[in-house]
């Protein structure tokens, strides 16, 4: 009966690292846009006492920007963001499965920590603060699909596939809405 409980409660906490892929955009931005790769890494945290419900929580560092062409020049927005998105997910199958496929929806909080805006001019290159023409905060939704998979007692692999949609301006003049698909995998282990 102790190991039982003991079991149970693993079950409800798990907590690990996660590292991915992003290609992000900007939409509605001036001119000709098209995305760039970043990197994704950080912590993922996951609480369940329901067989198909839980709530996560995400803390990680996200590369995002796009690339521009407009009047003949061309700009790299590199932005560098602490990325913290809310996740109620659906969990498929039963608690003693080793897949469990997974469907979540969740408001997004991102702080901009910096990155440059490189300008190619005909005269040179010119770099800019990504802070000194982007907002600080970007507020979203985060949807994904993914699975759970069991590869030892109490440790989960998992996989994400994301979708981050924003819906603050982010732009200090003109209008800049963050758009980004992430590919994750991470591991988690159940928390005693």
């Amino acid at each position: 009966m102790l190991c039982g409980i003991s079991i149970a409660h693993t079950q409800e906490f798990s907590l690990g690292p996660i590292i991915g892929l992003n290609n992000a955009w900007i939409q509605d931005a001036p001119g000709e846009t098209t995305g760039l790769l970043g990197l994704n890494a950080g912590l993922t945290l996951v609480y369940s006492t329901e067989e198909h419900w839980g709530i996560g929580m995400d803390l990680k560092y996200s590369g995002e920007g796009v690339k521009t062409k407009l009047r003949g020049e061309t700009a790299n927005t590199h932005l560098n963001y602490v990325r913290i998105p809310v996740k109620f997910i659906y969990f498929f199958n039963k608690f003693g499965n080793d897949f469990r496929p997974k469907i979540y929806l969740g408001p997004s909080l991102g702080i901009l920590a910096g990155g440059k805006t490189e300008l190619f001019l005909p005269v040179g290159t010119q770099k800019v603060d990504s802070k000194d023409v982007f907002e600080e905060v970007d507020l979203g939704l985060t949807f994904g699909t993914g699975f759970n998979y069991r590869i030892a007692p109490g440790t989960w692999f998992n996989m994400d596939v994301a979708y981050g949609h924003g819906f603050t301006n982010i732009a200090k003049s003109g209008d800049a809405y963050n758009r980004k698909i992430s590919l994750n995998v991470g591991v988690a282990w159940g928390l005693n």
